[in-house]
C-alpha cells in the first residue's frame, strides 16, 4: 500500500524520487517506503518537518534532488505523524495548485489508512494483553483452588471425619440412653455426617480429584450428581472418553460446572442433556435443559451474578481460541455450547 501510493504520487507529477517517513511513538523516524536512488534519498531525511501543517515546495542548492515537495500526513488529532516526500533529480517548476491539492488529498487518504492500521494494531495488542491478564487470573484462581482443596483435605476434612468416627464410637459404647438424649445423639451424628459430606463436596468443587484421575467426562458426570440428587434427570447424548490436555479439561470443566450450577439454582428444570464430542479439529461440550429459560440479552431477574457467570464461561472459551454460545427462550429452556479447537490425534484414551 505505502509503496504503491508513493510510486503513483511520483508518477502523477513526473518526479523520479520519493520517500515516505513515519514517526513512531518515541519520535524515531522510520522510512516505510522509498522510490529512486538510495544515496540521493538519504539527503531528504533532514528536510522532513514534523511541524508542517500543509504542503511545502522546496528548491535546494546542490546537485542532488534540487526540488522537493513535502506532503504532511496528519491524524484525526491534527498531529503530524509522517510525511510524503517527492523529489526530482533535476530542477523543475513547482506543480500547480490543482496538482498539489490532488496530491494532498492522496496524502490525506494514505494518512487515514495508516492511522486506522495503527489503531487496529494497538487494539490487537490491547486485546492480547487483556487476554493474557485474564489467562493469568484464571490460572491463579485454579492454583488457589488447588491449594485450598489440599489444605481443606489435610486439615478441616480430616478433623470432621475424625469427629464423626469418634462420635460413632462413643454412640456404640454408650449405654442405653433415655429417648430424648438418644434422639439428640442421633441428631448430632447426622449433623457430623452431613458436615463430612459437605466438606467432601466443597473440596470436590474446588479441585475434583476425578478430573485429574479420570478425565473431563467423569468429572462432569460426577458434578451432575447434584442435579440427580435434586430429582433432575440427566442424560448423556454423546460421551467422548478421550483425555484432553490439562488446561483444556480444567477450562471445559469450569464451564460445565457453572452451567450445572445455573440449572441447579435458577432453571427449575426436570431434565438436562449433556454432550461431550471430539471431532477432527475441535472439542465441544453442550448442556441443554428444559427449564424456564431467559432472555439472553437480559438475564432473568436482572441477575448480575448469573450474567457474570456467563461472561466468565465465554472468557474461558475465548482464551482457548474457541467460543461459547447461549440460546434460551422463556419457558423453553436453555442450551449452552462451548467449542474449542483441538486436534483429535492429540487426544489420549
Amino acid at each position: 500500500m505505502r509503496q504503491r501510493v508513493l510510486q503513483r504520487a511520483c508518477a502523477f507529477v513526473a518526479m523520479d524520487h520519493g520517500l515516505l517517513l513515519e514517526w513512531g511513538t518515541d519520535n524515531n523516524v522510520q522510512t516505510t517506503a522509498s522510490h529512486g536512488n538510495a544515496d540521493r534519498l538519504s539527503t531528504l531525511e533532514t528536510v522532513a518537518d514534523p511541524l508542517a501543517i500543509g504542503p511545502q515546495w522546496l528548491e535546494r542548492s546542490g546537485p542532488d534532488l534540487p526540488c522537493v515537495l513535502l506532503l504532511p500526513l496528519r491524524g484525526a488529532d491534527e498531529g503530524c505523524f509522517g510525511t510524503l516526500m517527492l523529489a526530482n533529480s533535476v530542477g523543475i517548476n513547482a506543480p500547480d495548485n490543482e496538482d498539489i491539492e490532488s496530491l494532498q488529498l492522496l496524502a490525506t487518504l494514505l494518512a487515514a489508512h495508516l492511522e486506522n492500521n495503527r489503531l487496529l494494531e494497538a487494539l490487537v495488542v490491547r486485546e492480547r494483553t487483556m487476554s493474557e491478564l485474564v489467562r493469568q487470573l484464571f490460572t491463579a484462581q485454579e492454583d488457589e483452588r488447588k491449594r485450598m482443596a489440599y489444605d481443606l483435605h489435610d486439615g478441616l476434612a480430616q478433623t470432621l471425619a475424625g469427629l464423626h468416627q469418634r462420635l460413632q464410637g462413643f454412640a456404640g459404647r454408650c449405654p442405653e440412653l433415655p429417648e430424648p438424649l438418644d434422639a439428640d445423639l442421633q441428631a448430632i451424628l447426622k449433623l457430623a455426617q452431613h458436615c463430612v459430606g459437605e466438606g467432601r463436596q466443597l473440596i470436590g468443587g474446588l479441585r475434583p480429584s476425578v478430573l485429574d484421575d479420570f478425565g473431563l467426562l467423569q468429572a462432569v458426570d460426577k458434578e451432575a450428581d447434584r442435579l440427580r440428587e435434586a430429582g433432575i434427570a440427566v442424560q448423556w447424548t454423546s460421551r467422548s472418553q478421550a483425555r484432553l490436555p490439562s488446561h483444556l479439561e480444567i477450562a471445559l470443566f469450569r464451564i460445565a460446572q457453572e452451567g450445572i450450577n445455573n440449572v441447579f439454582k435458577h432453571a427449575g428444570a426436570s431434565r438436562v442433556e449433556l454432550a461431550l464430542e471430539l471431532s477432527n479439529d475441535n472439542v465441544s461440550l453442550s448442556l441443554e435443559d428444559n427449564g424456564r429459560g431467559f432472555i439472553t440479552e437480559k438475564p432473568r431477574n436482572g441477575s448480575s451474578v448469573q450474567k457474570l457467570g456467563l461472561v466468565a464461561m465465554q472468557e474461558r472459551a475465548s482464551l482457548l481460541g474457541g467460543r461459547l454460545t447461549c440460546f434460551s427462550r422463556l419457558e423453553r429452556g436453555t442450551r449452552l455450547r462451548a467449542i474449542v479447537p483441538f486436534t483429535a490425534d492429540k487426544a489420549t484414551t
